[in-house]
This record gives C-alpha cells, sequence and structure tokens, in this order.
C-alpha cells in the first residue's frame, strides 16, 4: 500500500525499532544492475539495517525490480518524480532512523561483510564518519582496489581532518563510507539538490571532512565501484555537464566561510582540492576549448598567490600553472592540449635529426625524445648512409613511435641531410638536434612555449657539456655558450640590439635553437653541402635577419663532447670549408643590406674563427691552412686592413700579425733564439726532429709552439 506525501509515494514496511544503519540507494534506471545491487545489501551479515530505496523516476523496469523485493521487512520505498541524485538522497536521509547511515548507488554492489565490519567501530566512542577503500570493478577483468596512499599513515587512526590537509585531497567516494546521522544533522550537511546535476557527491565530501573532529579511515575494501555502466554521470564529459562541478565548488566556499576560523585554517586544502577537481574536470570534458575560459577564471588568482599545497601536483600541471601566470592565456592552453597527443596531420614541431654511425648513442638520445612531456611533434631521422647499426635502431624505434619517420641517404653530410629533413616537415617550428645528445623531458614544452607567448622566429635556450669518464660515468659541467647580458633575457630582440660583437653572442650549431618554419621559408635560406661549418651560414644568417628572437633562460640539453669521431674532431678532411661557411655568410649579410652595420663584427669574427680552426687541427691540413690564412684568406675578407684598436680581442690581433709576418719554412731555418730544453724535450718526440737544425726556438706562448709541432711532423726538409 501507497502513502501520498507532496511528490512522494512511500510503501511502509515493518522496521528495526532502531536499526543500526540506514542504507540508501538512489536509483534512476538501472535495472540491469540493480537486482545485484539489492541482494548484496540484503545479505548483508548485519541484519539490524533499513534500505532505503529512493526510485527518481525511473521510467525502465527499476520500480518494479525494487516491488519485488518488498518481501524484505526491511526496505522502505520512495517512489517519487525525477529531481536527481542529490535530492533523492536528502530525502532518503529524512527517512532514515538509524544512528549511522551508509550509501550504495544503484549501478554499484557490496561485499555482505561491509556494514557489520564498519558497524564494529561505532563503539569506539563518538565517531562522526567511518571510511573504507573500495575497488574498481570491470565485468570483464580482474577488480582493481583502490587504496588511498596520500592517507597511509592515518589508517585505523582517529583524526581530525582539519589537521591534515592530504585528507580532503582524496577521490570523494561518499558511498564507501557511514556517517553518523547526528553529526550530519547538528552541521546542517545535506547534498545539493540541483535537477539533473552530476558531481553531487563533491560538496556533501568536502563539508562533512571539514565538520568532522573525529574520522577512521580503514585500510580494508568491500565496495565495488562500477566502471562499465555508460549511463554513469562518470562517463558524462560533456561541455554542459561539467559545468555542474562548479556548482559544488561554489557551495562548499560558502559553507566553509559561514566558520571564519575553520575557513583561514583550511583555504589552502579548499584552493588545492579546488585546482585538484578542475584539472580533473578540465581533462575529460569535451568542448575543452570554451571549458577553459572558465577555468582560467576560476584559478588565477588562486595560482597568481600560490596559495595551494604544490607537493600534489606533477611537473607538468605545474608547468600548466606557470605558463597561465607568466604567459599569454591562450599559450597554456595550447602547451596543456598540445602535451596529450600527437596530431599526425597537424604536428606542432618538427625534430629533424642527421645520422651517422651514432649506433652507440642513438637510442639514449631517441628515448629522450619519447618522453618529452610535450606530445605534439614527429621526429624526422635522415639515415646518412651509416654503416653500423643506426638503421635498425631507426626502424625499432619508428615501429615503437607513430611520430617516428626514417629517411636514408648515401653519405652527403648533415647540411644536405637537414635540407631533407625541412622539405619533408609538416610542423610549423623546426628543432635541429644532434644524435649523440640527450634532452630533459620539458625541453620541446619549454621552448614552445616562449616562442609562441613571445610570437618570437627563434627561440635559444641554455646547455650543458657531458662527457663519458670510466665507462658508463657521465660528467655534467655547465658550459656558457650564450654571451650576452640578462636585460635581454625573455624578452623578444634582434641583432641591431646588439651594440657590440654580435658573431660572438651565440655558438652557431643549430641544436639549441628553435626555429619559426614560416620564417625560414620566407628567408630562403638552407644549410650547405658541406662536410663541416655546414650550419655556420644557415643558423648566422637566421639570427642575423630575425626581427624577434627569444632567450630561454634554462638548461634543457645535455651535448656530449669528447667523441673522437664526431665532425668538430675530424675535420682535417674538410679543413678549408669553415672558408665557404664565412664566404657566403658574407654575401648573405650584404644582400640584406647589413654588412656596414656589423662589419667590424664580421672581421672580428673571421679572425677569431679561423685561428680556432687553425688551432683544432693537425697534420699536412695545418700547413694548407695556415699557409691559406697568410696568403690570401684573411686579405680577402679584409682582416689585414686594420690595426690593433679594430680589433675586441688584442690576443687575436697578434696571432694574426704572427701568421702574417711569418713564413713557415722560414720559422724552420730562422735559428736566431736561445736553445729551451722544454721545447727540445717536446719536439723529441716528433720522428722527423733530427731533420731540424738544433738550437731550437725559444717560443714561449703555445700558439707558436703549435706551429712549431706542426712544421716538425709535417714539413718535408
Amino acid at each position: 500500500m501507497f502513502f501520498f506525501l507532496t511528490n512522494l509515494f512511500i510503501l511502509p514496511s515493518f522496521q528495526f525499532i532502531y536499526p543500526k544503519i540506514s542504507i540508501i540507494i538512489p536509483i534512476y534506471n538501472v535495472n540491469i544492475y540493480l537486482k545485484e545491487c539489492l541482494e548484496s545489501i540484503i545479505n548483508q551479515t548485519l541484519k539490524e539495517i533499513e534500505i532505503i530505496c529512493v526510485n527518481d523516476g525511473s521510467t525502465d523496469n527499476s520500480l518494479k525490480i525494487i516491488k519485488k523485493y518488498s518481501y524484505d521487512n526491511r526496505i522502505i520505498i520512495i517512489d517519487k518524480s525525477n529531481s536527481g541524485y542529490g535530492d533523492s538522497m536528502n530525502h532518503g536521509f529524512e527517512f532514515a532512523s538509524g544512528k549511522y547511515f551508509g550509501i550504495v548507488e544503484s549501478d554499484d554492489f557490496v561485499d555482505i561483510h561491509m556494514f557489520e565490519y564498519l558497524s564494529k567501530f561505532t563503539k569506539k566512542g563518538n565517531i562522526d564518519m567511518i571510511r573504507s577503500n573500495f575497488y574498481l570493478y570491470w565485468e570483464d577483468k580482474e577488480k582493481e582496489i583502490v587504496n588511498f596512499n596520500i592517507i597511509k599513515p592515518f589508517y585505523n587512526k582517529i583524526i581530525n581532518p582539519i589537521e591534515f590537509p592530504q585528507i580532503f585531497f582524496i577521490r570523494p567516494s561518499i558511498w564507501s563510507a557511514i556517517y553518523k546521522k547526528e553529526f550530519l544533522i547538528q552541521n546542517h550537511i545535506k547534498f545539493l539538490p540541483t535537477p539533473g546535476a552530476s558531481y553531487q557527491d563533491t560538496s556533501f565530501f568536502y563539508k562533512t571532512l571539514f565538520k568532522s573532529k573525529r574520522l577512521l579511515n580503514i585500510n580494508k575494501a568491500f565496495y565495488y565501484y562500477r566502471q562499465t555502466n555508460l549511463n554513469s554521470s562518470m562517463n558524462d564529459n560533456t561541455f554542459k555537464k561539467a559545468l555542474f562541478i562548479h556548482k559544488e565548488l561554489f557551495e562548499i566556499e560558502k559553507y566553509i566561510k559561514k566558520d571564519s576560523k575553520l575557513f583561514l585554517k583550511n583555504k589552502k586544502s579548499f584552493n588545492t582540492k579546488k585546482l585538484l577537481t578542475l584539472l580533473w574536470n578540465f581533462n575529460r570534458v569535451d568542448n575543452k576549448k570554451e571549458y577553459y575560459k572558465i577555468l582560467y577564471e576560476e584559478i588565477y588568482e588562486i595560482l597568481k598567490t600560490e596559495n595551494y599545497f604544490k607537493e600534489y601536483f606533477n611537473n607538468f600541471e605545474l608547468n600548466f600553472f606557470s605558463y597561465l601566470i607568466d604567459y599569454k592565456k591562450e599559450i597554456a592552453y595550447d602547451i596543456y592540449i598540445n602535451s596529450q597527443f600527437y596530431d599526425k596531420i597537424n604536428p606542432k614541431i618538427s625534430i629533424i635529426i642527421p645520422i651517422y654511425n651514432s649506433e652507440k648513442y642513438l637510442e639514449e638520445c631517441l628515448n629522450s625524445l619519447i618522453y618529452q612531456t610535450f606530445k605534439n611533434f614527429e621526429i624526422i631521422c635522415i639515415n646518412d648512409g651509416s654503416t653500423d647499426n643506426s638503421f635498425k635502431i631507426l626502424k625499432k624505434f619508428e615501429k615503437l613511435d607513430e611520430r617516428f619517420h626514417i629517411f636514408s641517404q648515401v653519405n652527403k653530410g648533415p647540411g644536405i641531410a637537414r635540407n631533407i629533413g625541412i622539405k619533408k616537415s609538416k610542423g610549423e617550428y623546426l628543432l635541429f638536434l644532434d644524435s649523440d645528445d640527450i634532452f630533459k623531458n620539458t625541453m620541446i614544452e619549454d621552448m614552445y612555449a616562449n616562442i609562441k607567448n613571445y610570437d618570437s622566429e627563434i627561440v635559444v635556450c641554455n646547455s650543458n657539456n657531458f662527457e663519458i669518464k670510466n665507462e658508463n660515468e657521465k660528467i655534467f659541467y655547465k658550459k656558457n655558450y650564450i654571451f650576452f647580458d640578462d636585460k635581454i633575457i625573455n624578452k623578444t630582440f634582434q641583432s641591431l640590439d646588439v651594440k657590440k660583437d654580435f658573431f660572438n653572442l651565440f655558438i652557431w650549431w643549430p641544436w639549441d635553437k628553435l626555429f619559426n618554419k614560416k620564417y625560414i621559408k620566407n628567408l630562403g635560406i638552407e644549410y650547405q653541402n658541406l662536410k663541416s661549418s655546414e650550419d655556420l651560414f644557415f643558423i648566422a644568417s637566421a639570427v642575423i635577419a630575425a626581427k624577434k628572437i627569444t632567450f630561454l633562460n634554462k638548461i634543457l640539453i645535455n651535448h656530449r663532447v669528447g667523441l673522437k669521431t664526431s665532425v668538430s674532431n675530424t675535420r682535417e678532411k674538410s679543413w678549408d670549408n669553415f672558408y665557404y661557411a664565412l664566404k657566403k655568410l658574407k654575401s648573405f649579410i650584404k644582400e640584406k643590406g647589413l654588412y656596414k652595420r656589423f662589419k667590424q663584427d664580421f672581421i672580428n669574427y673571421v679572425a677569431s674563427f679561423s685561428l680556432w680552426n687553425l688551432e683544432t687541427i693537425n697534420g699536412n691540413c695545418f700547413c694548407f691552412l695556415y699557409n691559406k690564412l697568410r696568403k690570401s684568406w684573411l686579405k680577402e675578407f679584409g682582416v689585414t686592413k686594420y690595426n690593433k684598436r679594430y680589433f675586441y680581442d688584442l690576443k687575436i690581433y697578434k696571432k694574426i700579425k704572427y701568421i702574417l709576418k711569418t713564413d713557415l719554412k722560414q720559422i724552420v731555418h730562422q735559428n736566431e733564439m736561445n736553445e729551451n730544453y722544454e721545447n727540445i724535450n717536446y719536439l723529441k718526440k716528433i720522428n722527423c726532429f733530427q731533420k731540424v737544425i738544433i738550437p731550437c726556438f725559444n717560443i714561449e706562448n703555445k700558439f707558436k709552439l703549435k706551429i712549431l709541432y706542426n712544421i716538425f711532423l709535417y714539413i718535408k726538409f
């Protein structure tokens, strides 16, 4: 027989005069799962319970199923028109007569020992809540227990939640607990009765923790939380549903502000909970772009004041927060989205890596790219005629990760390889890396965020050097490759802003620079077909012509040094390549009308770069280069026209003057200096020393000694 009460129909039944626990079951269109749910409750080992079934206007057979179980005199059926989860729970709570009450959602089920086990702890004293763990449940695979690791120290202890902020950050799971009814009534804790809403456990959960003085967490699971109900609110990720969680957060804030002392103590916890909840919501919602606008407004002030617990967020999330504060609003969104997935049609960045016999270091290099926090990039690997296992390693990575694209050519050098990579690239930005370096996992994210925020054509980052000592031991050390003052850090600048010595601004290699592809295409430059110094023209031209460059003062790259097989250590085969690079660079600067402005800088760079090339090679090529510089190249570039005042470094000027006035063979026959035993001992190591006229030459500086070494070793008399 039914009663009519406002819009409620109530089927009365015999009840225990004092049930220990009232179990409320909110029900809406769950006929598939309802039988399993009800039987798990009816068969509880604790018999002194009442079972309040609140049918929220179901349009399927749910009500019929409930009635079939009405033979159990512990069941109360409330049948009402649809008004939502929160309102249904409040109605059930009003009819509950137990000292404690629990919740079982109608598509879930529980272990038959659950309520007997939890009720034992009600005898320990005036406990407001007793919470347990739960299982995630799928019909087709093993259940998975959910332990709350962040509250592990508090299991099986009675605590005051307000003293332990981490308690507030666990999953709401209001149904894996029992609550003292008197505690809820005294603190005016109810569900937010929003029709058609979701997430209505959010505010209820937080209010109970906020007001509880005695909470007991049990490290044991009983509740089976079903993951496969497609109609569950947890599977509804629509924008409309996502907004309901904001109402829940607003309700929490309104509630906790009523107790000003507790609110001040709990504010940092609330802010943290709000951030965690809204990030979770943002990850789920279908229309992220629209939701982001709301998210930004909700969390900006919290992030600005930094009044939250940072230790509960991972590095990616903290980076996202920093972008929200430091960069334009849309940049943070861009980074967040492109860190989630790879878009094979529109990757944001094309990473181009020329590979030649890199098998020893290639896997470590590529692994440091696979695990980047930013995901939306492609990796174009150009196998430049490798004769080792490099190509096999590349094919393995291509199978492993769809972002890899492998191309091969006969050995033509890194310049041609990079040009092929540019032609194959789909990204908006270009990053040229070396196959023996390793990269910080936020490298791409940090560089992309910077170039987008400042709308730059080029961004340059900092790096470390490292080398291998004692087989596997890595030795890292900082090496400054950026040479300008702090005034332009995190600001855009151009070459004309550099007042002096522009060509000493960077090292002109590509791997620490991210380029806007459209800018490079419009500039019409390519890497030169050279075996060494192939990057000088491309990089220096791109930088000198750019209108917007930024320097990101973060160490994002570990650059491997000390390899005997690296291009920089095998330049004897390409000793003259730097000359062709300088020659083309000079033509480009003139073409852009910038030579007059940078003439002194360029001539100083020609002098220093020529000397560097001379001092870092040995053999016949040393003598060839020495003679070329002395007889024609220095003059061709205008280095010989100027006195010492024109040069930024007096040591370089002196070395240049020495080369210009000193013929190599003339040095051998001078015999005008006093004997120097240290030099004799050094020169005795050379096979052809007996052909050299003794006494030796008292040359004190290393540069001249370097010249002597190469003369005595390679000139035939």
